[in-house]
């Protein structure tokens, strides 16, 4: 699709689409897919707030249930990958899983690694997709300000880590910047933990940012740049909104993409069923005037 005078492929983050929907998106011209893996297994008991057990028991708890079961979660999104490929559609990424079960910064050394295991363990199965990305949350909130450089430090070797495995398949592991107390929350800190892990790319959510312009993240960080994640948002937290209802400077953010280097598919992440769902002429159209107004 041309976007400011570039050619530039159009990507769907198609998790959470429904196969109608996503089939919308393919007729539109979509080209790339990203493809989130599921953090439990459906049907999988969800932590007990009543248990007497204390916060960080019960979570481990749940974690540990998890463990050993990656072949299934990805089973579950197989047909989903066939019925988009079928259609032309090209995998570009996969979200590896996060939220409890998967924090590969956890501050015990055993649990790291063992999330680190069953985060390879996704990326081997996931390979014959031939993804060019894998998309990571480096942390699991809430990071406490006394525990940050500890988390920090155990994040970063757990991406050294995760992308040397998925170099194995040709692909990367990219860190996701990210909102809130999380780790790489601003430019600088994003920056800093891709330094310290070997330069490891950066998948851009522009929906994230939270206390600093795109502008300033981008001088800093658009060239390594080999995703993104779009959607709109108020600035108070994620939205995950459609183009144009919220405060994102669409023009320049994909100028400064484009100007970087970026080649990438402008991949959406928009949320069937928190704000949605969408259809592809809705979500083309309000990225249009969008970009025409900023």
């Amino acid at each position: 699709m041309k976007i400011l005078s570039h050619e530039m492929p159009l990507g769907l983050s198609a998790s959470s689409h429904s196969p109608e929907a996503i089939q919308g998106f393919i007729d539109a011209g979509f080209t790339h897919f990203e493809l989130g893996i599921p953090s439990c297994l459906p049907g999988a008991p969800r932590i007990d707030q009543t248990d007497p057990r204390d916060p960080e028991t019960i979570r481990l708890v749940a974690l540990r249930a998890q463990r050993g079961q990656e072949e299934r979660l990805t089973d579950l999104q197989l047909e989903r990958v066939k019925k988009l490929a079928d259609n032309g559609m090209r995998p570009w990424s996969v979200h590896l899983p996060f939220g409890a079960g998967w924090d590969a910064a956890h501050a015990e050394r055993g649990e790291r690694e063992a999330v680190c295991e069953s985060l390879k363990r996704v990326i081997d199965i996931t390979s014959e997709w031939c993804p060019k990305v894998y998309v990571l949350h480096g942390c699991l909130e809430p990071v406490k300000p006394g525990e940050r450089a500890l988390r920090t430090a155990r994040s970063i070797l757990s991406i050294r880590e995760l992308n040397s495995h998925a170099a194995r398949y040709g692909a990367v592991v990219a860190l996701e910047n990210l909102p809130r107390s999380c780790l790489a929350n601003n430019s600088e800190e994003t920056l800093a933990m891709s330094d310290a892990a070997g330069n490891v790319p950066i998948v851009f959510d522009v929906n994230h940012l939270l206390g600093e312009s795109h502008e300033k993240f981008l001088d800093a960080l658009a060239s390594r740049v080999v995703s993104t994640h779009l959607s709109d948002y108020d600035g108070i937290d994620e939205r995950h909104r459609l183009p144009g209802e919220g405060i994102v400077p669409w023009r320049p953010v994909v100028a400064r993409l484009w100007d970087a280097g970026y080649r990438g598919p402008l991949l959406f992440e928009l949320r069937a069923g928190e704000n949605g769902p969408y259809e592809a002429g809705e979500v083309l159209d309000a990225f249009t005037k969008a970009l025409n107004k900023t």
